[in-house]
């Protein structure tokens, strides 16, 4: 089943987890003048280009079921320690790693690695503290996810509500270039721990190689948003390694098949449940690998 929604854990949790990309502020046409027309419509064009990245990700808990399917092992030397989370003392630094330690809480969170969650949660409140990002706006209690780190659809929550209010605030404050950068070190992290916590030639990986694969329209979607602030000199320094991805990418096929359309009255919604046939060969594997480990040592870097 195809449908936009959170980005929980590896190309699932974080990012979409971060930026639901839902907007609730209501804007009356008599009440708008030209820069305010022309700053709502600029929310709205990142705001779908956002959706654009998330579109082909699977569910929560089609992921979860995938990687505990797959028997993946947990590998916490893999993730950027929380412990130099203070030696990144500019901003793009700290937007790229506020990103990345988000998909790093989503993974040992999968893995019930209680303290760990609470050491990243930690790292990604001082970068958001770093970032100007309000306390009142992020709805960030560190209190209260200590109190619900038993309780994984809690905790989620909480931290939904936390990046996409921090994500409406940027935006809000002509700050999209930050939000990207978030997003960018994100989908980077979560794409680098899924590639590396799995081996392509065990069949038991499949549906997660399968998912990896299903990035290339993220990607895709990812270079156009980048593409959105050519003068921010961070972000633009990330397009040729993007770039030369999306060329690995480009080795990847995927057929999707329509299958049955489901109604549900009561609800007034529409599912078109699909399958995707994903050919994706072990080269054009180890070679997104690769090339995904030199661009999350740049975004890590310090």
């Amino acid at each position: 089943m195809r449908k936009v929604t959170f980005f929980i854990f590896i190309l699932s949790g974080f990012i979409y987890l971060m930026w639901s990309c839902n907007s609730n502020t209501d804007y009356s046409s008599n009440q708008l003048d030209n820069d305010s027309i022309s700053k709502r419509d600029s929310l709205s064009e990142h705001t779908k280009k956002v959706k654009k990245i998330f579109y082909n990700v699977p569910s929560p808990l089609e992921m979860t079921a995938v990687i505990q399917k797959s028997g993946a092992q947990y590998k916490p030397e893999i993730l950027n320690s929380f412990k130099v989370a203070d030696k990144y003392v500019n901003i793009p630094q700290q937007a790229l790693n506020l990103g990345a330690y988000g998909s790093d809480l989503s993974y040992v969170r999968l893995f019930d690695q209680i303290q760990l969650s609470i050491n990243y949660l930690s790292a990604v409140k001082k970068l958001c503290d770093e970032l100007n990002i309000p306390e009142e706006q992020g709805s960030f209690a560190i209190s209260r996810m200590e109190k619900n780190m038993d309780n994984k659809d809690s905790l989620l929550q909480i931290i939904t509500d936390t990046y996409s209010s921090a994500d409406s605030y940027l935006k809000d404050n002509d700050r999209g270039n930050t939000a990207t950068l978030i997003i960018l070190g994100g989908w980077v992290e979560a794409l680098y721990i899924a590639t590396n916590i799995i081996v392509y030639d065990n069949p038991k990986n499949k549906d997660v190689v399968d998912r990896i694969a299903e990035q290339k329209y993220s990607l895709s979607n990812l270079i156009e948003l980048v593409k959105c602030y050519p003068d921010d000199n961070e972000l633009r320094t990330y397009m040729p390694s993007l770039l030369d991805l999306k060329k690995v990418f480009d080795q990847v096929k995927i057929e999707y098949i329509k299958g049955d359309v489901v109604t549900e009255k009561e609800k007034k919604l529409t599912t078109i449940h699909s399958k995707a046939i994903v050919s994706i060969d072990k080269n054009a594997f180890e070679e997104i690998k690769k090339t995904i480990v030199e661009i999350r040592k740049k975004v890590i870097s310090n």
